[in-house]
């Protein structure tokens, strides 16, 4: 870290600069995985609610349950990525050019 006496500065005004765009694009970041992860939630108890109306529609037969319990399950309580969509490959990218940020 480089610590400035003098404020005003050229250096210590971009480097001030600098570090804000970091922090507002990593804040960015974090609401854009915040609501990935709510959409991912929210799509496992529609799952959940949609096999509950989809068995009482077929008179009790539950065999639809097998595939779409477990799947909604998994979305709500899993940390992985599982929806794939732009944020999904914006980050599977970032994630194989091996920068040194993380969200």
């Amino acid at each position: 870290m480089i610590i400035y006496t003098d404020t005003t500065s050229e250096a210590a005004i971009a480097d001030y600069m600098q570090q804000r765009r970091w922090d507002r694009q990593r804040e960015r970041r974090r609401r854009q995985r915040r609501q990935y992860f709510l959409k991912q939630r929210l799509t496992g108890v529609f799952l959940l609610v949609f096999t509950a109306l989809a068995v009482m529609a077929t008179g009790g037969d539950a065999t639809i349950a097998i595939i779409t319990v477990p799947l909604g399950l998994y979305l709500v309580f899993t940390k992985e990525m599982l929806l794939a969509n732009d944020f999904y490959r914006e980050t599977k990218e970032r994630d194989t050019e091996k920068k040194w940020y993380r969200y």
